[in-house]
């Protein structure tokens, strides 16, 4: 209640939510993830999940529970038995699963894409997970804009009834989002 907080593109994803159900939320080490937490109000009844590392997600659901636990997210640790399991299911159940999707997991699979001008290299895994489980990509940042002020950024970068071949939709879905970074 302390922020204001703009939402930008909710409608699309209330669309996207109503046909899917469950859809990933990409964002990046851009702006804040975590501020998510405070829109799930603005957004209805909206279930979220995020995946990370363990030992990053257990440090910093102590830091945020601790500043108000009614904001609650579920956890999904990276790099545990299940992990993509547990992924899969709680998509079924329609929530949104956020990813930090700019960084690499070891020595996984990465695409070159142009960024700011230059090649990088982006991981593909993923958006292979969003391609494998056939379920909607939806940009997310949440940008600090000074003061007590964010604006939370969602666009539906893939739609599985639309998106065709896996490999050209996995290709065409990272370029879009290379490209909002």
């Amino acid at each position: 209640d302390l922020f204001d907080i703009r939402l930008h593109g909710e409608t699309e994803l209330a669309s996207v939510r109503r046909r899917h159900g469950g859809a990933f939320l990409f964002g990046a080490h851009l702006g804040s993830f975590e501020v998510v937490r405070a829109c799930r109000r603005a957004l209805g009844d909206t279930r979220l999940s995020l995946v990370m590392y363990q030992d990053n997600a257990r440090k910093t659901n102590q830091v945020l529970d601790a500043i108000n636990p009614a904001l609650a997210i579920d956890i999904i640790g990276l790099g545990r038995p299940g992990s993509m399991l547990a992924v899969r299911d709680r998509l079924a159940e329609g929530h949104l699963v956020g990813v930090l999707a700019d960084r690499s997991l070891g020595n996984e699979r990465q695409m070159s894409i142009p960024f700011l001008g230059s090649p990088a290299r982006f991981p593909v895994g993923p958006f292979r997970l969003a391609a494998i489980l056939k379920r909607p990509i939806v940009f997310m940042a949440g940008v600090y804009r000074g003061g007590r002020r964010y604006d939370i950024h969602f666009e539906l970068l893939s739609d599985p009834d639309t998106a065709g071949d896996t490999e050209q939709a996995i290709e065409a879905a990272m370029r879009q989002y290379v490209a909002r970074l």
